[in-house]
């Protein structure tokens, strides 16, 4: 007897499991859908500022152009290109009134010294350095009234979204 109450049980056990099974397998199944949006925002300009560069200029030579970038986005930028502002591009210092700004002048085409990399805008603006390298060429006749002045470029700059 004690033979069968153990073929019984295991019956029993095997027979509650693909029961068991079988209810848990044909279950519904549910499924749905929706929309969601999400809004872009908009780039805010950078902000370039002149630095004095470590170049001086005299009849015939070139010097860099250095700047600073802030950033106020939330993503990061790569500066692409660094061009001529608006007019007046150049302008000279009033202690120099003989020199006229003609005596400068802005080189096309001249190329961004490595890649300006600017970060983004966490707590306060990322900042990034860089320059152009032999941006502005002092003509070779320039006035000598030239000597010691300093000049004031005017220049735009365009970049991308580095974020990732």
């Amino acid at each position: 007897m004690r033979k069968i109450t153990k073929r019984v049980a295991v019956i029993g056990a095997v027979s509650s499991l693909a029961l068991g099974g079988g209810v848990a397998w044909a279950a519904w199944t549910v499924s749905g859908s929706g929309t969601g949006s999400a809004a872009a925002g908009s780039a805010l300009e950078l902000t370039a500022t002149g630095n004095t560069g470590t170049t001086l200029l005299y009849p015939g030579a070139t010097a860099d152009l250095a700047f600073t970038v802030s950033n106020p986005n939330p993503f990061p930028v790569n500066v692409t290109s660094v061009t001529a502002g608006e007019a007046p591009v150049i302008t000279v210092d009033s202690g120099h009134s003989g020199c006229a700004a003609t005596n400068v002048e802005f080189v096309t085409g001249a190329a961004l010294a490595g890649t300006v990399l600017v970060p983004a805008k966490t707590t306060s603006n990322g900042t990034a350095s860089g320059s152009v390298t032999g941006a502005l060429r002092m003509i070779p006749d320039a006035a000598n009234a030239c000597q010691g002045a300093t000049f004031t470029v005017n220049f735009s700059l365009s970049g991308a979204s580095a974020a990732s």
